[in-house]
């Protein structure tokens, strides 16, 4: 999906060999920031072109044993499209040592031809910017550096997108919402050949709650890179996008630690997020922790992915945690173009209402509802 170029923080070193040139391209796929594009094509000068088409066929399938009667047990055939996108972004330098870029990149949908989330050109990462020696500023939509840096990062099999994202993490990791409108974000050049240091903060765009400030956001991250070495830690803060009563509104906070590191026999990438929530009456803390896995073996890879949640963030109902895990293989044809399968499954406790608007979007959440997929699929980027 991405290398590395000079308008992104969170990138990794290739290599020569075929097995670690494809290695490289999985967990790069995974990572960085969405100046970063695997595959991309010089269209007119200063102008490229990008993307990425995914699709998977499945059998999707919820089971609630507790009460049938609110979420019955069922199963699907789908055919789902896992983020697919197409972006341009340009790049020209304007004075010595000072450049303009710009980026546009829009969800496509290979299922259903297009809903909400495709209804406008800009609807993922789209910004314009200046960068130098300073460092890099971007004005415009983004889901933020915080997501990139950790969340993201770690999930190499399917880019985190599909039934088999990411269930669990918090969602004030992006602002309660996915991508944030009105975010001002600024990423400092190297620090001492390693660091680097991203602050975003956003007005989000959502409804006022009356008599409080406007809805905003702030995210924080501190990222170091070396070698196989991958690192960052992070905080993020969502205030005023709920109406919690009583003239009330939320307070979120997630504090993050993950990473990755590449053994070259193997990947394996970690993290831990602690996530503290207001609620109308008193508060609510959880923690969350996920490790994932990549073995690539010649143009294979095998990939085991594994969450657990000890509670939720907008309520204390004990008995309402959640365990995700994935397993799954791809094969790549080229760099480019990969067939893989996976078995994705999140197991809710009793309280857990985790997972389900994955697989089923217009399904309302049901306590201690699980839900499962077994998928085939491509990815091509482009």
């Amino acid at each position: 999906m991405r290398i590395a170029t000079t308008t992104g923080s969170h990138s990794r070193p290739s290599s020569n060999r075929l097995n670690r040139t494809l290695l490289a391209t999985a967990v790069a796929s995974a990572c960085a920031l969405p100046a970063l594009a695997q595959a991309q094509t010089q269209v007119l000068p200063g102008l490229t072109i990008y993307g990425r088409v995914n699709v998977s066929y499945e059998r999707i399938e919820t089971k609630n044993s507790s009460n049938t009667a609110l979420q019955p047990n069922e199963s699907n055939w789908d055919l789902v499209d896992n983020s697919s996108r197409i972006g341009f972004r340009g790049r020209k330098e304007l004075t010595p040592g000072l450049f303009g870029h710009f980026q546009i990149e829009s969800r496509v949908r290979l299922d259903s031809g297009g809903t909400q989330d495709t209804a406008f050109l800009s609807s993922r990462d789209s910004y314009a910017g200046l960068e130098g020696g300073w460092g890099n500023i971007r004005f415009g939509r983004t889901i933020g550096p915080v997501y990139y840096a950790t969340y993201d990062y770690i999930s190499m099999h399917n880019h985190d997108t599909g039934t088999s994202a990411d269930a669990l993490l918090a969602p004030t990791i992006f602002g309660n919402q996915g991508f944030m409108n009105d975010t001002l974000w600024y990423t400092s050049p190297k620090l001492a050949g390693a660091f680097t240091v991203d602050l975003v903060h956003s007005l989000l765009g959502a409804t006022r709650v009356p008599g409080l400030s406007q809805p905003r956001y702030l995210g924080v991250v501190g990222a170091y890179d070396r070698g196989p070495l991958h690192a960052a830690v992070s905080y993020a803060q969502t205030e005023n996008t709920n109406d919690l009563g009583g003239g009330k509104a939320n307070n979120d906070r997630a504090y993050t630690i993950g990473g990755l590191y590449d053994f070259k026999a193997f990947v394996l990438g970690a993290l831990y997020e602690r996530a503290d929530s207001d609620l109308l009456v008193g508060d609510v803390s959880r923690n969350y922790w996920r490790v994932s896995g990549m073995m690539p073996v010649g143009k294979h890879e095998f990939h085991l992915n594994f969450g657990t949640v000890n509670g939720r963030t907008d309520a204390d109902l004990g008995s309402d945690g959640a365990k995700q895990w994935t397993i799954g293989y791809n094969y790549n044809i080229t760099k480019e173009t990969k067939v893989y399968g996976f078995y994705t499954r999140v197991d809710n406790d009793s309280n857990g209402n985790y997972g389900a608007g994955n697989v089923f979007p217009n399904t309302v959440a049901v306590n201690g509802v699980d839900v499962s997929s077994i998928a085939v699929g491509v990815r091509h980027n482009f």
